[in-house]
């Protein structure tokens, strides 16, 4: 009996054994994985900087909800957020498994501009109570860095409930930084190498916008003043997209909730009234006329538009799409433009139209950049994987041709100035030669006249008295009167006189060929009735040059009184005249009489000064000198 009665019990204690075994495998299982469910991180063990990405903790929701019912929303790990309309709600679960009070920042990214944090400590008996964190003094939750504490060996879960930025700046990137790392961290966002690039970058718009103020004040074009205020609003916006980035300063959220958009809109506006300046659209392309200035009024009113629901509205729908249609309407524009100027053959447009072809192309990389996965270099960080470096190119690029084409329309205005003033003289100068022609030819006129009367009233009243003084000297031979001999002696030679000035001034003897004939006849006749043989060379043919009536009077005169003085004091047999033309007028008068003495000129003096006088009066010269005789030249330059 005993023997039957002893079996079981190994049975049976191998089946509890086992069940336990089970049961216990069970509840373990259960516990790792709610363990599993609930990971809590823990931050005694950050160094540096952890990223929550990928953790199940973002909720978003399009209306507030209350505070007590946060913990319930149901959190997953799109960290993306749809729109900027929908607040959005972080979940942290964090740990402390030392035995120290440990303090840690938590950036949800950027912007927000109203936070609120709520903690809640699971191991405490009421779970569903929210505690609110409180701003303390000196801080901000709206900085983008919230510090956050867990006492030792403490687990708790903190709740974000964050309102967006009304803007595409807004980004959602959740980060733990350790405390002692905080500094280093804000560097790193802060310090990155497209800053330096956007710098430089702000740096040449600066000297553009300087060299087009300068040739502005020179010439007060205003395509010049309009072209530097587009560069200036373009170069204000990239800069403070440098300066400004991922702080969370009111200035920044000004910039990134309104300014920048007004920004661009005025360097829009001041891009367009540049073009229609620089190519003068209203006169010689009346289409981009029309369209440019539609353009400028509808950017005016939907700046209008923006403004208002920036400042009335909480949402952000309505600056969305303003926004989007003002930027829609620049790329249509910039399109139109670029196949209306390819299609025409003008090397003013051709700049502008290369210059935007330069920005659309680097825009759209730039986009393109921004919005997928592309990179140029494998290196993540590298800054050719920046998409403003590429919209910054395509600007600077853009403006390299606009200040181009500036400088060329610039110097083409200038030779055109300098080519209408230089017209302008030659006309002016026509006219004063047109001017000198007709009063030289009413001096003309009169000189004709003057002579023609002299001939016509003084030379016959002249030749009427030697005349008669001639017929009373034959009445009167036997009984002569020295003033009748005088009379017509001085008629005789006032006739001499007046016939010399006639000549001189009648305006058909103003020649070259002129002068010589006159010369020639005079000297022969003049010596015709005395000892001395007179002998003329004459060139073999005469140019036709002019010679006006003041230099052939004092030449003539010249002459005249050297053929006197011969014939007072030389006691020559013989006087020759040799007369060569060319570039000069040549005169030599020779004779072979007594010479004369250059060094006692007294009893010459007054012909002699009179001869030096009249030459340089006319910008000749004169020169007197002893060779067998006596030798007198006159030149004058022709």
């Amino acid at each position: 009996m005993k023997k039957a009665n002893s079996t079981p019990c190994p049975v049976v204690y191998r089946k509890t054994i086992q069940a336990a075994c089970f049961l216990f495998c069970f509840i373990s299982y259960l516990s790792v994985h709610a363990q599993k469910n609930v990971s809590y991180l823990d931050i005694s063990k950050i160094q540096f900087s952890v990223s929550l990405e990928d953790s199940n903790l973002f909720a978003f929701s399009d209306s507030v909800i209350s505070d007590s019912t946060i913990s319930s929303l149901k959190f997953n790990s799109n960290f993306s957020s749809p729109t900027t309309e929908k607040n959005i709600y972080i979940k942290l679960s964090l740990s402390n498994s030392s035995d120290s009070l440990q303090e840690i920042y938590f950036s949800p990214g950027f912007y927000f501009t109203d936070i609120k944090i709520f903690k809640l400590n699971p191991d405490k008996s009421q779970n569903s109570l929210l505690t609110l964190i409180k701003n303390e003094a000196g801080i901000n939750l709206n900085a983008g860095f919230i510090l956050l504490m867990l006492h030792p060996t403490e687990r708790a879960d903190f709740f974000l409930d964050a309102a967006q930025l009304k803007s595409y700046a807004v980004f959602i990137s959740p980060q733990i930084i350790n405390k002692n790392f905080i500094e280093r961290y804000k560097n790193n966002l802060s310090n990155k190498p497209i800053n330096l690039i956007t710098n430089v970058v702000s740096g040449i718009l600066l000297m553009m916008i300087f060299y087009s103020l300068s040739v502005y004040f020179q010439n007060f074009k205003p395509e010049f003043l309009y072209c530097s205020a587009y560069a200036f609003f373009m170069g204000l916006l990239i800069f403070l997209k440098s300066y400004l980035y991922n702080t969370t300063t009111i200035a920044n959220y000004y910039f990134e909730g309104y300014f920048d958009f007004m920004l661009e809109a005025c360097g829009f506006l001041f891009y367009i009234a540049f073009i229609r300046k620089f190519l003068q659209t209203a006169e010689k392309h009346p289409v981009l006329e029309k369209t440019f200035k539609a353009c400028q009024w509808a950017t005016i009113g939907l700046i209008i538009i923006f403004s208002i629901a920036s400042f009335v509205s909480n949402s952000f729908f309505v600056s969305n799409i303003i926004e989007s249609l003002t930027k829609l309407m620049l790329v249509e524009l910039s399109i139109f433009f670029i196949i209306y100027g390819l299609s025409k053959n003008d090397k003013l447009m051709s700049y502008l139209t290369i210059g935007q072809i330069m920005l659309i192309v680097f825009s759209i990389l730039s986009f393109a950049i921004a919005s997928t996965d592309m990179a140029i270099l494998k290196k993540i960080n590298s800054v050719f994987n920046e998409p403003i470096l590429y919209y910054e190119t395509g600007m600077v690029l853009e403006m390299i041709f606009f200040i181009t084409g500036l400088a060329y329309k610039n110097n083409t205005d200038i030779a055109e100035h300098a080519e209408e003033s230089v017209q302008l003289k030659l006309e002016n100068e026509r006219k004063e030669f047109e001017k000198q022609i007709a009063v030289t030819e009413a001096k003309s006129d009169e000189r004709n006249r003057i002579s023609a009367d002299m001939h016509d009233e003084l030379g016959s009243g002249i030749t009427a008295i030697r005349l008669m003084s001639e017929i009373v000297k034959r009445k009167m031979i036997d009984q002569p009167l020295p003033e009748i001999e005088k009379i017509s002696y001085s008629a005789n030679e006032l006739l001499d006189k007046m016939s010399t000035i006639i000549w001189t001034m009648n305006t058909s003897n103003d020649s070259a060929e002129s002068l010589i004939a006159y010369t020639r006849v005079y000297a022969v006749e003049f010596f015709e009735s005395t000892p001395i043989n007179c002998r003329v060379n004459m060139p073999s043919s005469i140019p036709s040059i002019e010679i006006n009536g003041g230099k052939r009077r004092n030449i003539f005169l010249s002459v005249k009184e050297s053929l006197n003085n011969i014939l007072k004091h030389s006691r020559a047999c013989n006087v020759n005249i040799g007369i060569d033309i060319g570039e000069k007028l040549v005169i030599e008068i020779s004779d072979d009489g007594i010479g004369i003495n250059t060094e006692k000129l007294r009893r010459f003096g007054n012909g002699i000064c009179n001869i030096k006088k009249r030459m340089e009066s006319i910008e000749g010269d004169f020169e007197i000198k002893n060779h067998n005789g006596t030798i007198v030249i006159l030149s004058l330059k022709l």
